[in-house]
């Protein structure tokens, strides 16, 4: 995989914010990015990764922008060791039929076992709207996965990937 530049930030596990529990942790942060979808502005899209004892977030725009390939680098942060699990959350574009794509709020996890979790909030010009609350579906239900995301552990082993983060040099 090429150099890509993105921002990214690295803290500790709260356990209080992030918990262990699937749909817990689910249901914490899509909380969260709806807490940000405020007055038009939409939260930006991140993949996170989530550790025993730590949370790592980068910024999804910057790879993009670069060309990059999102699922190929989410599947190289999965591909670190002690990774528990990684997600993508925030505003992304989804196409219904051959239509433009429509901003919703997303949150999707995956687990090394292959296990997922999602949530999907449909917004109405660029607005929260109570009468349009999250799809909530999980692997745990049986709901099919959605297509075109996850399988990021499989890819990583598969390729080969593995997320190699340098430190900005300051001078």
């Amino acid at each position: 995989m090429p150099t890509i530049r993105t921002r990214h930030a690295f803290g500790p596990r709260d356990l209080s914010r992030f918990p262990s529990d699937d749909d817990a942790l689910g249901r914490s942060l899509l909380s969260i990015v709806e807490g940000a979808a405020v007055d038009g502005k939409l939260p930006r899209p991140s993949i996170l990764g989530f550790r025993a004892d730590g949370v790592e977030r980068y910024d999804i725009p910057p790879i993009v922008e670069q060309g990059g390939n999102v699922h190929a680098f989410a599947a190289a942060v999965a591909g670190q060791p002690g990774m528990e699990t990684v997600c993508i959350a925030g505003t992304v574009g989804i196409r219904r039929g051959r239509g433009e794509p429509v901003p919703a709020l997303a949150v999707f996890l995956e687990w090394e076992d292959g296990r997922w979790w999602s949530a999907l909030r449909m917004l109405k010009e660029r607005q929260l709207v109570d009468e349009l609350g999250p799809v909530i579906r999980q692997a745990e239900d049986g709901d099919p996965k959605p297509r075109g995301i996850g399988g990021w552990w499989a890819r990583s082993r598969f390729q080969g990937l593995k997320l190699q983060v340098h430190a900005p040099v300051v001078h």
